[in-house]
């Protein structure tokens, strides 16, 4: 029941369906009770036999998967009966794991053509007979724009390994049935302009629905990749156990999953309306102007919060939201128009209801903060939000604000080298760019300094500005004042080292101290050093280092397609064992 799409060399007109379609990761890891949303669909072709598929609990009843799975070697759709999912991380068949049936037959995008064009918004919906009891704080979240960016303006290095591949696909292709352990691997994010190329064009047309991932430098030249069987299992960003979704296993090269092109995902970034359509779900979030409010001893420090439902046709219904602080000599107080507490105005007043918010809606309020005077803090404003409906970027739904009381400045210090080169006698010359900040809007500096740790053989002076050998003195800052200044060093032994510099107040110092420390790597012969803060390079080419990725792509990644497979698990015959 696979449904093989095989593509002629460079021809690339419609795929054509043939037979035998499978999904598994090879290369990954067991990844045993480490995600415990995910899900093993199992689906029943009847004479045809059985098939599997991965997905994601999104919320409580609703599973997130690939459209694919759902249509047998006839291209016809199966009903709900024929569809049963477990929940759960544990190993196949544990009772940890929770067992549901679908309510109904899963909700697919208009869209989506499984004869014409099985890879164009291959995603589905299984809405479950009964929600399956997960903690809210453990589920994913479908990313939203600002990480979805951010991954795609990352430099080589940012996306070496920077996503990871979830499913129960097989792991020997000689053995093709579903893994006993929930498998992971580390992948690298492919750019598109990359990804398309290495399939010779064939996703132009598809490119707002898709997203590429690959292991382009393996360690030991050891396959890693999904393959058959992992068909809809999600590929999150990074490894946080609450993470952002970016995309649903969907088809990669038929070869055995063992080289060549990247994999394809759906994006389900540009799903969210199907999303939205299919389920109540919504996407309610709550922030602040900023991450750092000032307020001195005693004082009192006001927090502009605002609540946004971001979905895209469903309302929110009484949206509540709290206001808490990690700090026993700390409090917060909500002051919200049209917020109702339940006894009266704002009568318990960490907390208060809106009754409703249409989608594209938002409420401004804030937050009043005070401090008993006591001791000086840098304590978390917790601020949260949460509705009637669940919710498919819980993620959102939680702002920390920090709020420091304090009669003392903030200082934070960071550094990038601009050039590093060997003079005429052979030394090291290398110029740095400092810059000192005092972040607190209302305590000043009166004598800043930032002292530097030299690498070995290393002297440093600086500009005009500010004096330095191994102390720099930047003296009195105004409250929100940075000032930014030329270091020179000079290397008998320019080798690639390490420069730490730290600021401080030299009367009476500065807090929170949780940013007074910056290293920076510095480099000679014209190789500029990356500093901890990224290059922001976002080309598509170049290769990095790290835990066996990063290389780009050669020669042979433009060669003629071979073909094409989604990533469904084998049809296994009812007259076979498991």
């Amino acid at each position: 029941m696979v449904h093989r799409l095989t593509l002629l060399a460079l021809a690339l007109s419609g795929p054509a369906l043939a037979d035998d379609f499978q999904t598994y990761i090879v290369g990954g890891e067991d990844a045993t009770g480490d995600w415990p949303w995910a899900a093993l669909v199992e689906i029943d072709f009847g004479a045809q036999g059985r098939g599997a598929c991965s997905g994601s609990l999104l919320s409580p009843d609703q599973v997130l998967t690939a459209a694919h799975c759902f249509f047998d070697e006839n291209g016809e759709k199966v009903d709900a009966t024929a569809i049963t999912v477990h929940v759960g991380s544990a190993p196949k068949g544990s009772p940890a794991n929770q067992t549901r049936t679908a309510s109904h037959t899963p909700s697919l995008p208009a869209e989506y053509d499984n004869n014409a064009n099985p890879i164009s918004h291959d995603i589905a919906l299984i809405q479950l007979s009964s929600p399956v009891d997960v903690s809210d704080a453990v589920l994913p979240s479908l990313v939203d724009d600002a990480h979805f960016d951010e991954l795609l303006a990352r430099d080589a290095m940012g996306r070496d390994e920077a996503v990871t591949a979830i499913g129960w696909g097989v792991t020997d292709p000689d053995n093709p049935t579903v893994s006993d352990t929930l498998q992971q691997v580390a992948l690298d994010y492919v750019p598109f302009s990359t990804c398309n190329q290495s399939w010779n064009g064939f996703l132009t047309p598809v490119q707002s629905s898709v997203i590429c991932a690959a292991e382009l430098n393996p360690q030991d030249n050891e396959t890693e990749n999904t393959c058959f069987g992992d068909s809809g299992g999600p590929l999150i960003l990074g490894d946080d156990p609450s993470p952002y979704i970016m995309g649903l296993t969907s088809f990669g090269s038929f070869d055995n999953c063992q080289a060549g092109r990247p994999t394809v995902f759906t994006q389900v970034l540009n799903m969210v309306d199907f999303v939205e359509a299919n389920s109540p779900l919504v996407d309610v979030s709550v922030g602040s102007d900023s991450q750092r409010y000032y307020g001195s001893l005693g004082g009192q420090v006001t927090v502009p919060a605002t609540v946004t439902n971001g979905s895209q046709r469903n309302t929110a219904h009484n949206v509540m939201i709290q206001a808490n602080t990690d700090d026993a000599g700390v409090d917060a107080s909500l002051q919200w128009s049209g917020c109702d507490s339940g006894g009266g105005p704002l009568a318990d007043d960490d907390q208060c209801t809106l009754s409703s918010l249409s989608a594209g809606g938002h409420s401004s309020g804030q937050v009043e903060v005070s401090h008993n005077g006591v001791t000086e803090t840098d304590a978390t404003l917790a601020l949260s939000v949460s509705s009637d409906e669940d919710e498919y970027r819980i993620k959102n739904n939680q702002a920390p604000v920090t709020v420091v009381f304090s009669n003392r400045p903030d200082l934070t210090v960071s550094a990038e080298q601009t050039a590093g080169n060997l003079d005429s006698d052979g030394q090291g010359i290398a110029t740095v760019v400092v810059r000192v900040s005092n972040l607190s809007t209302v305590n000043a500096a009166s004598n800043a300094t930032v002292e530097l740790t030299l690498p070995a053989g290393t002297t440093a002076r600086g500009d005009d500005t500010v004096q330095c050998d191994t102390l720099c003195w930047v003296g009195p800052m105004d409250s929100g004042a940075s000032v930014e200044f030329t270091l020179t060093l000079t290397s008998g032994t320019p080798e690639s080292s390490t420069l730490t510099l730290t600021t401080t107040d030299q009367n009476g110092g500065d807090f929170p101290q949780d940013n007074n420390r910056h290293e920076l790597a510095v480099a000679y012969s014209g190789v500029k050093a990356v500093s901890d803060t990224g290059s922001g390079d976002t080309s598509d080419t170049g290769s990095s280092g790290g835990s066996g990725g990063g290389g780009s792509f050669g020669v042979g990644w433009l060669l003629a397609l071979a073909g094409l497979a989604l990533r469904i698990q084998p049809v296994r015959r009812n007259n076979r064992s498991r």
